[in-house]
């Protein structure tokens, strides 16, 4: 079954490209209405973390929530399979 946000899991397969999906990366996002996969990831409860304010935009470590990693799991065995 692929998922609708195809595009989100494969912005977090980069980030994570590693086999610890507990780790946790620092981010950097931009406070803007520009579409962003790492803005979809956090709104659908695949990433967690504390950001902070910083030059404009946002800053700071997320992981992976279980959720998040499950679904990207899910992904690579997809990838693998094709």
């Amino acid at each position: 079954m692929t998922n609708p946000r195809i595009d989100v899991l494969a912005s977090r397969h980069f980030t994570w490209e590693g086999d610890d999906l507990g780790a946790s990366v620092l981010h950097i996002i931009a406070i803007a209405r520009a579409p962003s996969p790492t803005k979809d990831a956090l709104s659908l409860g695949w990433l967690e973390g504390e950001l902070a304010p910083h030059e404009g935009g946002l800053q700071g470590d997320l992981r992976l929530t279980a959720a998040g990693r499950e679904q990207l799991v899910a992904f690579r065995q997809e990838l693998a399979a094709s």
